[in-house]
């Protein structure tokens, strides 16, 4: 297959199983060399900021020498963002190559009535490239939960990450922080030492602290009494921890809180092979770069592209304007079906003058006209426009001084922040 039939294939095959469980992965893998047992790694679970988390932790490993595979999902400006080494996409020749190998294997297990999913088969490319190019260490973002998740097919990591525990997927992972955080927990396996977000909420906490207690491994908690924000902008925020001073080049407060729980994923590494020098981390915090995670496109009048899209999400980014000084903003948002939606509005509200509503491109999205219905409740100037890319053209050409926001999903970041760039670059 060349790189369009590889993709055609994958996003061609069902998004969910027909079994729960990880046996077809490990039957997967095995009949691809077993590529999960060749690389350690650092495995991160949570609700929220673990694609963040995830991106800081790699390039601090790169930047101190180490080949690091990052492993995320969902992707922003295209697929290959999900697979890379030190930073840069699998190459499509490279991809094509190993779906075409994967490929009759999978037709296989579909011809014996265990078809494989579409995040199982991403999943096992990711972990066969990163074996068979010889990464030191490989960091893998969860895709959804944690216990049942494609990605937890990995023996022991040397750190188990669980960031911000929230409210998400309630339909799946339970509608309690305790059952939620229970999924979360099932990457902490015996041998790991496990690193916790620092404001986590107690009834996930405790599930987290039991889980790390039953399998014998270390827990580690940031500590913010060693924390000093020296300086927070659009650009970012410049920090000290524990008496290093860091420059993090992602904004809004809960950024802070996700590198402190990467400092502490990477502080766990000291007595290993892994070990990393203030300078490496220092360099590999301000390379860190991650799309739609209140990304500025333009800073006057600021362009901001967010993935915020459940209610912690929507704390967080209400912190970051509200600590920006941010406010009357032209917003185009639109948010999947299944997501909690009405929650998120109310918290947007107060910062946004107009609200462009638009469908995001996603089959579980919610049409623009249903969606608008529930904008008009939070603010009282609503403009229905369901194309997307549409909707950011009318967001730039009419917000004036005050500035744009996109936020509630990250498909929605997806499609139209390349049209906001290449409209900002006409200008």
């Amino acid at each position: 297959m060349n790189y369009p039939e590889t993709l055609a294939w994958i996003h061609g095959t069902e998004r969910f199983g027909s079994r729960l469980g990880l046996g077809r992965m490990g039957r997967l893998l095995h009949r691809m060399g077993d590529p999960h047992l060749k690389v350690p790694y650092i495995h991160v679970a949570g609700t929220n900021g673990k694609g963040s988390t995830t991106t800081m932790i790699a390039s601090v490993l790169t930047a101190g020498g180490f080949k690091t595979g990052k492993f995320i999902s969902p992707f922003i400006l295209e697929f290959r963002e999900r697979m890379q080494i030190d930073g840069e996409m699998i190459p499509e020749e490279t991809l094509a190559a190993l779906a075409t190998r994967l490929r009759p294997i999978a037709e296989e297990f579909k011809a014996a009535g265990d078809p494989p999913t579409e995040f199982e088969l991403v999943t096992v490319l990711g972990l066969t490239w990163f074996a068979e190019s010889g990464c030191d260490i490989a960091v893998l973002e969860v895709g959804l939960g944690g216990r049942l998740d494609a990605t937890n097919i990995i023996p022991a990591p040397l750190v188990a990450v669980i960031t911000r525990v929230d409210y998400d997927h309630t339909a799946i992972l339970g509608d309690t922080l305790a059952a939620i955080a229970g999924e979360k927990c099932g990457i902490i396996k015996r041998g790991s030492t496990v690193v916790c977000y620092p404001d986590q909420e107690e009834e996930a906490l405790d599930v987290i602290r039991r889980r790390a207690a039953e399998e014998g491994d270390p827990l580690r908690l940031p500590d913010r009494t060693q924390l000093t924000i020296l300086s927070a902008d659009l650009s970012g925020n410049r920090i000290c921890y524990k008496g290093q001073e860091v420059f993090i080049p992602l904004s809004g407060p809960h950024q802070v809180l996700n590198a402190l729980t990467a400092l502490e994923a990477l502080e766990a590494l000291s007595g290993t092979r892994f070990a990393l020098s203030p300078a490496s981390i220092a360099a590999g915090l301000a390379a860190t770069r991650f799309p739609a995670r209140l990304e500025l496109l333009r800073q006057v009048p600021p362009v901001l592209v967010d993935g915020a899209h459940n209610p912690n999400g929507g704390h967080a980014l209400c912190d970051a304007l509200k600590a920006l000084g941010l406010h009357n903003l032209t917003a185009v948002v639109g948010m999947l079906r299944d997501k909690d939606c009405l929650p998120v509005l109310r918290m947007m509200g107060p910062y946004c003058a107009r609200m462009i509503v638009t469908t995001v491109p996603n089959p579980r999205s919610t049409p623009a006209e249903e969606f608008a219905e529930l904008a008009r409740q939070v603010c009282r100037d609503v403009t229905i426009c369901p194309n997307c890319e549409e909707a950011a053209r009318l967001a730039l050409s009419t917000a004036g001084e005050q500035g744009v926001l996109v936020f509630g999903s990250l498909y929605l970041a997806s499609a139209v922040r390349p049209v906001l760039i290449a409209e900002l670059q006409k200008n």
